[in-house]
């Protein structure tokens, strides 16, 4: 009998992460075709292997009563050439999506300004529909878009031929390969097996680091020579890469290098991480390097989010370790791998219940909205966007203080250029900062003195830019976001800003209200201010300045919603001239 599978971890790379989700693809196949009672297929990282849990045991007896079936799709490259099985169409798939391509296209040209942000909007979602229901883009296109390049499909062929040709032999194959991964000698008289290939190259594409000249880690040649590999990995590769593998082409001045994501699960069982991968392909933003690492770290975990059915005690590092991503430099013909890495899911996304689920997709949805606004090509956006990933991965508050200072300024900086910036909203906020531990951060933005101080720089900045012209009673202070960054780096340094700045805010209330018999806005009070001037002697001054910095450029709920922040994302899809 067959339960427990191990994926040894040999490469550190999505290497070993495709494989397993490969075996994973055929256990489940089996699974369904040996009617097992209410199976169950589980994953589970285990540190130097994965190990895969088919409940109940597959039986041995059930494996050599297999018929034949192909581990997957085979890809036709040319509309000429025929199969006599379901194969996967490339020619017409690259027909639907010029033609989606198009209309997007012609879409953004005809509903341009935010007046006609709905019509586009509607328009958007009827694209969606009528190439998902009519003219069916399969979400695994750019894999296999990738696959069927010269380079790539030969060793493809070879592979999906072990078993195409080889139907009688189908039972002892799949036997071979549980024998591999359950710890068995495998025993398999290949001599009896037609056009077999036992070992094929090991392709970049699979096995980002384990390659000569530019299939290493890092490239030293332009030549693609490659190493051998077995045929049982590398076929366990292939399944995985079509299922769980992300090619996004990311745009590096007027050209396109590629970077190549797996998602990588902690423990989940094979449909959640089936539909959670799945998900995550449809919902892809973003084409610049730093922009495609956080916008697919951010929208994995609302996918994970919005597929979850398990809501207390909620973790998402306990389901999800991160994402391997692996950028390639376009060399023309081919492609050399030049970083490898892998994002960490944050540590701070956790939850109770479904209400706290439902805010953390929200707060995601926002986040998603604010990193995808943002021009990685302009000024020092890459300096702010480093600062952001950063924080996702590593959850330290350090890192969202250089992030949140950086765009504090960066609002000011597009306002007054007539530029649009999206603030964060003030509730987000809340609940971003809810489950960070770090510096008692709760305690600081409940503090009222540290509310009305945030209050006045509000109402100094983001507040009147969103007030017409013809309106606004006060002048916007403009320089506001650098002197704050510049100041926190001691406590009597932001102490003394803070003072002259809430002096300043006071006396202009005053005189408004003198001069006109009304009262716009709040003044601060002495105790208000005594309470704000308590939480640097508490707490570092750098943390107090960028949270400051977080809730003083922010819009409450009522501003945010007066204002019409809800700006679409930019949303050229990343995969689209794959």
């Amino acid at each position: 009998m067959y339960s427990k599978f191990k994926v040894k971890k040999g490469a550190g790379t999505y290497s070993d992460t495709i494989e397993a989700f490969g075996l994973a693809n055929l256990l489940h196949e089996i699974q369904s075709r040996t009617e097992l009672n209410r199976p169950k297929l589980w994953i589970e990282d285990k540190g130097l292997y994965y190990e895969l849990t088919s409940i109940p045991e597959i039986q041995l007896e059930q494996i050599q009563e297999l018929n034949y079936f192909p581990l997957f799709q085979y890809v036709v490259r040319d509309s000429s050439e025929t199969f006599d099985e379901n194969y996967f169409d490339l020619p017409l798939q690259d027909v639907l999506k010029k033609e989606r391509r198009s209309l997007i296209q012609k879409a953004y040209q005809e509903f341009l300004g935010k007046e006609k942000a709905e019509q586009l909007r509607l328009r958007m979602k009827e694209i969606d529909r009528i190439f998902l229901e009519e003219k069916f883009i399969d979400p695994h296109l750019d894999v296999y878009s990738q696959v069927a390049t010269n380079n790539n499909f030969e060793v493809f062929k070879k592979l999906y031929n072990n078993f195409y040709l080889n139907k009688n032999s189908f039972p002892a194959l799949i036997k071979s390969i549980f024998d591999f991964y359950a710890d068995n000698p495998v025993v398999l008289n290949i001599k009896d097996l037609k056009s077999f290939n036992n070992k094929v190259t090991a392709l970049q594409i699979y096995n980002p680091n384990s390659g000569k000249g530019q299939n290493r880690a890092k490239a030293s040649g332009s030549g693609a020579k490659g190493i051998d590999s077995t045929w049982i990995s590398e076929t366990m590769k292939i399944s995985g890469a079509l299922t769980s593998m992300l090619c996004q082409l990311v745009k590096v001045g007027s050209s396109y290098d590629m970077k190549v994501v797996v998602p990588d699960f902690k423990k989940a069982e094979y449909n959640l991480q089936r539909q959670i991968v799945l998900s995550f392909k449809k919902n892809i933003k973003g084409n610049t390097p730093l922009r495609v690492d956080i916008l697919n770290l951010l929208i994995l975990n609302k996918q994970l989010i919005e597929n979850t059915e398990e809501y207390k005690g909620f973790k998402a590092r306990n389901i999800l370790t991160g994402l391997h991503s692996t950028y390639q430099k376009d060399l023309g013909q081919n492609k050399a791998v030049v970083n490898i890495s892998e994002l960490q899911t944050p540590d701070f996304i956790e939850f109770d219940s479904e209400d706290e689920a439902k805010d953390w997709v929200e707060l995601l949805k926002e986040q998603i909205n604010i990193i995808g606004n943002i021009n990685e090509q302009e000024g020092d956006a890459t300096q702010g966007l480093i600062a952001y990933r950063t924080f996702l991965t590593s959850s330290h508050f350090s890192s969202w203080a250089r992030f949140i200072f950086w765009y504090a300024e960066h609002i000011m900086s597009n306002f007054s250029r007539n530029k649009y910036a999206l603030p964060f909203q003030e509730t987000s906020l809340n609940k971003f900062f809810k489950n960070m531990t770090e510096f008692k951060i709760s305690e600081i933005i409940s503090n009222e003195g540290f509310q009305k101080v945030a209050y006045a720089i509000r109402k100094s900045t983001v507040t009147l830019q969103y007030t017409p012209k013809d309106q606004r009673k006060f002048e916007i202070r403009y320089g506001l976001a650098q002197t704050l960054q510049n100041k926190s780096k001691s406590a009597p340094d932001l102490a003394g800003f803070i003072g002259e700045f809430i002096a300043t805010f006071n006396a202009e209330t005053a005189r408004y209200a003198e001069k006109n018999g009304t009262v716009l806005r709040a003044n601060i009070r002495e105790n208000e201010l005594s309470l704000f001037y308590g939480l640097l002697d508490k707490y570092p001054s750098k943390v107090v300045g960028a949270l400051l910095a977080s809730y003083g450029f922010a819009l409450t709920e009522k501003e945010a919603n007066k204002a019409g922040t809800e700006e679409q994302i930019e949303s050229e899809g990343s995969t689209e001239e794959l």
